[in-house]
């Protein structure tokens, strides 16, 4: 039932956009067996293996409309050599296209895996016929990758039938020995009218309003005429006057990073008139919410991990077991007393870190607030240790450093492994990694002025949590970061001493609420549970 709301709606959002589009035909083989109308045979003899619609083999097949539910020739039923020669055919039932008076399509979502010659030598075959079956013209015979690993939306023109035939039957046949699949999901038959210059350019839109530059995110066109016969072209500018073409941008949507805030609009054309969409605009977020996470695996069971972090002369001084809070083993902690430090910039400080294990040890400061970990932020505790023995590095905060609050890394790893200037992160398969907030000349934690005495409340929330300062706040930045550290949700207060903020579309979880002033930082640990 799921499937078939999503389908419809799909079907429904096409014709949203334009008016030019009439569904003739429609199957999205949701019910899991052969549709109604439809013939599964060879060639309209029995056949020894036929098409299937429950994916009995479990092939992964993603992209285009694909869901759990499609049609599928399985090559000699998934891995055996039965020495079969199959000819399968799924045809379908006959087709009212007497409606259609200009532009025709077959539309399909497909998946076609071949296996390499001299084993494998199957070939797809999509035919159609205008006498029920008597005689068939070839519409794809091919025996070569398509729609593969990542299943592709097809249009095949029947054009030149509109105004001419009133029915169709369509067919599609596998042919081969031992081979790999076909699948075929919302098979359907469009008529489209010719589109009219100027076209409907729409609205560009995204799905976040602010990335970091390695985030992926989509532009969709939303209210823009649809027809075989109109293309576009996404366009990118930084100050939306002057605008490039985006290379290989054309379809309706389109999914990219980018390195800077950057405008975009989509050109809609129909004979050769072009119509530019509504434009949108996606900032970027501040560097010190963009920080990698360091890829691991769960604590169980494993060594390697830190046991105590302290920074001589500040108030952190951690000491903590793996998987505090997270069921991973890495931990961003919120900056609380114990858990940050205030540190002057030209001064040197003694970090020491102590681990369970023979353990090598890294250390990395954002010194430049970028939201990176560079080779030149980065210091050897040591390659070698004892467990239960602290591990220390002088380390000089650099005069050049940016005043605020940022970011300090810690790694541990058994011994013999990588943990250089280039793993803040890359994949560990032991040991451990912390996050802590460092401020460079910037005061962070509880004890920030006039952070002093903010709360939060209810803790854990439901959806809707508030924030309560001691003194009303002239302007401050609030962040809402997962328990990994990732930006999911941000605000700006101005001459608050309260406000709300809410978390309802959020999962169960820790969260961290972070605020930000001129005059300091603080961060509160948040749980939400329904």
């Amino acid at each position: 039932m799921m499937k078939k709301l999503l389908f419809f709606a799909a079907i429904l959002m096409l014709l949203q956009t334009t008016s030019k589009a009439q569904v003739l035909f429609s199957e999205d083989f949701a019910s899991g067996s052969l549709p109604a109308g439809w013939t599964n045979d060879s060639l309209g003899l029995p056949a020894a293996n036929l098409w299937l619609f429950n994916n009995p083999y479990a092939r992964t097949i993603t992209g285009a409309g694909f869901d759990s539910n499609f049609a599928i020739f399985d090559s000699d039923e998934s891995l055996d050599d039965d020495s079969i020669v199959e000819l399968a055919s799924l045809t379908s039932p006959v087709i009212d296209i007497s409606l259609s008076t200009a532009q025709l399509y077959l539309e399909l979502d497909e998946q076609f895996r071949s296996l390499a010659p001299p084993n494998g030598e199957a070939r797809r075959h999509i035919e159609y016929s205008l006498d029920s079956g008597l005689t068939w013209q070839t519409i794809v015979f091919d025996s070569l990758d398509y729609g593969y690993p990542t299943a592709v939306h097809s249009l095949y023109d029947l054009s030149a039938l509109s105004g001419i035939e009133s029915d169709i039957v369509i067919r599609f046949t596998w042919t081969g020995n031992y081979d790999w699949w076909w699948a075929l999901d919302n098979v359907q038959v469009v008529a489209y009218a010719s589109c009219t210059a100027p076209p409907v350019s729409g609205t560009a839109t995204a799905t976040a309003s602010a990335v970091c530059p390695d985030e992926l995110f989509d532009l969709n066109l939303v209210g823009a005429d649809a027809a075989p016969d109109i293309s576009y072209q996404w366009q990118s500018s930084p100050d939306s006057l002057t605008w490039t073409n985006i290379t290989g941008a054309t379809s309706t949507s389109l999914t990219l990073t980018q390195p800077t805030a950057t405008y975009y609009q989509c050109i809609v054309t129909c004979t050769g008139v072009d119509s530019a969409s509504v434009a949108v605009y996606v900032s970027m977020n501040p560097g010190t919410s963009c920080y990698c996470t360091p890829l691991g695996y769960s604590c169980a069971g494993f060594t390697g991990n830190i046991t105590n972090v302290n920074i001589t002369g500040t108030t952190l001084n951690n000491t903590s077991g793996c998987d505090e809070l997270t069921d991973v083993a890495y931990t961003f902690w919120p900056d609380l007393p114990s858990t940050s430090a205030n540190l002057v910039r030209g001064n040197t400080y003694d970090f020491n870190v102590t681990t369970d294990d023979d353990n090598i040890i890294s250390i990395w400061i954002d010194y430049d607030l970028n939201g990176g970990f560079e080779p030149s932020e980065w210091k050897q505790v040591c390659t070698t240790s004892l467990a239960s023995v602290a591990n220390t590095a002088s380390i000089l905060i650099p005069v050049s450093a940016t005043q605020g609050p940022t970011r300090m890394r810690v790694r541990a790893r058994l011994v013999g492994n990588q943990n250089d200037s280039s793993s803040a992160c890359i994949s560990f398969g032991s040991g451990e990694a912390e996050d802590y907030v460092i401020g460079l000349d910037f005061s962070v934690g509880i004890n920030s002025i006039p952070l002093k005495g903010s709360s939060m409340y209810p803790n854990p929330a439901t959806g809707i949590a508030y924030v309560f300062f001691e003194n009303t706040i002239a302007n401050a930045s609030i962040q809402v970061l997962d328990h990994i550290g990732r930006l999911v949700q941000s605000k700006e207060v101005t001459n608050v001493f309260s406000t709300s903020l809410d978390l309802s579309t959020e999962s169960d979880g820790i969260y961290f609420v972070r605020i930000l002033t001129e005059q300091g930082a603080v961060t509160h640990k948040l749980m939400i549970a329904r």
